[in-house]
This record gives structure tokens, C-alpha cells and sequence, in this order.
């Protein structure tokens, strides 16, 4: 009889023991994430691959997780394409994407060289400028002359990530990172032009485009941009290119090679901050 007692009390302590609140915790469903990078530039010299687009590369199929002491409260897929930087070829296959795939979170990635840190950028202005880069046809282009993304739409749209969240949270891991902003009106002929950080590129398109489609047709979805710097190897290589061009006793050459680089920042540095930068979003959307 007391053996039977004691076999009891030991199977009952077991039992008690496997109910922690990890045996009831229920099951984390992952969020979708759909990470944008754009590819091909005109202006990249050959052999480089657009920043944007490794980092979208190397976090494709990743999950995402974010934690509460040791417990996985929220998660995120990661699911990336590259796009061109072209603006009629840009905007078509991320909305594909959105549609097919059924994201909750958008982030779109593009390359600033010179860049100082990563910066999340919450605003965009209605104005396209400058020529684009088909990787199909390099000799084809279109270009743009201070004409607006969005004929009737305001000066300047807002995405709605977590843009200060991702920047303290990147500062906390030690990587560089500052809030994109706008940055007032520009005369050019008598007509203001409304700026921002992104500038008035491909980059400023998506960023645009991206806070109209949540605007108006999703609004529960997570959408928006971040510029991320370019290596260091990058700013070597051009440096390097830029000088064997000039005749070394000429006053280019002296004046080049005492000049102070360009910011960057390492490669597996911009994969980390745009992970961070991700968790920041999935923690945002479930509420965690």
C-alpha cells in the first residue's frame, strides 16, 4: 500500500511539473513580411550588387522572432523579391506581391550612398526626378522631370512603421542609425517642391507609393521604406577606380586621395539593423 502511495505522489509530481506555462502557452501564428530591395542602378560599377538587394537576399526566408524573457511572443516570415529601378517596372510587382502573398508588414530597402547610418524614412515627397536604370536594356531609359508620383494626391505622404522604435532599438545593438524626416520646399522656376530624406528617386517613388496603397486600400497593413548606407568595400573599390583614372602628379589626383571616404557600413552590419529593424515591426503589428 505505501508503494502504491508513493508511485502515486511521484506520477502526480510529474505531472504537476510538465504544467508550466510554456505546456499552455498557445500556438505563435507567423505574420507575413514581405521585404522589397531594389537591384540594379545606373551609376554601380561592374561586379557590385545594389546593397539593397543582398540584404533583401540574405533575409529571405528567415523568421523573425521576437521574445518576452525566453518565450517567442510574435513571429514574422521573411519573403523577399528585387525589383528594378525603373519607374514604370518598380511599383507593378510589389503590388502583385502584396496581393498574392497577403503581407502584414511591406518594408522596401534602397541604397544611400554616403549614408551615415540606417535610416528608417517615415516621409515621402510627390515628385519623381532624374533617369531610371532598365537591367534589361541599359541604353533604354526614362526619365523624369519634377512631375509628381500622384497627380491629385498631398505634397507629402507618411509610411506607418515603428520608425522610432527600429532606430533606438539599432542604436542599442551599437549599429548607426537616424529618422529620415522632411526637409522643407525647394524653389526651382517659381514652383516649391515639397523634400524629404529619401529624395526624389526610385526610392522616394516607393515610399510614396507605399503610404498611398495603405492609405487607400489597406489599411491595416504595415508598409514602408529605409535607406541602409553601402560597404566599405564599395567605397574602397570606387576610390581606388577614381584615382588610377587621374595622372598621379595632377592636382585631381592629390586633391582625391587626401579627401576624406564616404560612410558606410558592413554588410553583415545592414543585414543585423534591418533584422532588428523587422523584429521592431512584427513586435508593433501583434501588439507585443
Amino acid at each position: 500500500m505505501l508503494k502504491k502511495r508513493i508511485l502515486c505522489i511521484t506520477v502526480l509530481a510529474l505531472f504537476v511539473v510538465t504544467l508550466t506555462p510554456a505546456a499552455f502557452a498557445t500556438k505563435v501564428v507567423p505574420l507575413k513580411i514581405l521585404l522589397v530591395g531594389y537591384g540594379w542602378y545606373r551609376g554601380i560599377p561592374e561586379g557590385q550588387i545594389n546593397n539593397a538587394q543582398l540584404v533583401a537576399e540574405a533575409l529571405d526566408g528567415e523568421t523573425i522572432r521576437v521574445y518576452k524573457g525566453n518565450r517567442v511572443v510574435a513571429e514574422g516570415d521573411v519573403h523577399s523579391i528585387v525589383i528594378p529601378v525603373t519607374w514604370y517596372g518598380a511599383w507593378p510587382p510589389v503590388e502583385t506581391e502584396i496581393e498574392s502573398y497577403q503581407p502584414h508588414i511591406v518594408v522596401g530597402l534602397g541604397t544611400s550612398p554616403g549614408s551615415r547610418g540606417i535610416r528608417p524614412e517615415p516621409y515621402a515627397s510627390n515628385v519623381m526626378n532624374g533617369c531610371d536604370a532598365n537591367p534589361e536594356d541599359p541604353t533604354q531609359e526614362v526619365c523624369m522631370d519634377k512631375e509628381p508620383v500622384d497627380p491629385t494626391g498631398p505634397d507629402y505622404r507618411e509610411g506607418n512603421l515603428p520608425y522610432t522604435e527600429m532606430v533606438l532599438a539599432m542604436l542599442d545593438a551599437g549599429i548607426p542609425a537616424y529618422r529620415g524626416k522632411k526637409t522643407g520646399y525647394r524653389t526651382i522656376d517659381g514652383v516649391d517642391y515639397p523634400t524629404a530624406t529619401p529624395g526624389w528617386y526610385l526610392c522616394n517613388f516607393l515610399t510614396y507609393k507605399l503610404a498611398k496603397y495603405v492609405e487607400e486600400e489597406i489599411p491595416d497593413l504595415l508598409a514602408g521604406f529605409i535607406h541602409i548606407p553601402t560597404q566599405p568595400e564599395y567605397v574602397a573599390w570606387d576610390r581606388a577606380a577614381a584615382l588610377d583614372a587621374l595622372p598621379r602628379n595632377s592636382d585631381e589626383f592629390d586633391e582625391l586621395i587626401e579627401s576624406s571616404p564616404s560612410a558606410s557600413m558592413k554588410l553583415g552590419d545592414m543585414i543585423n539593423g534591418i533584422r532588428i529593424s523587422l523584429e521592431e515591426c512584427v513586435r508593433a503589428k501583434a501588439g507585443k
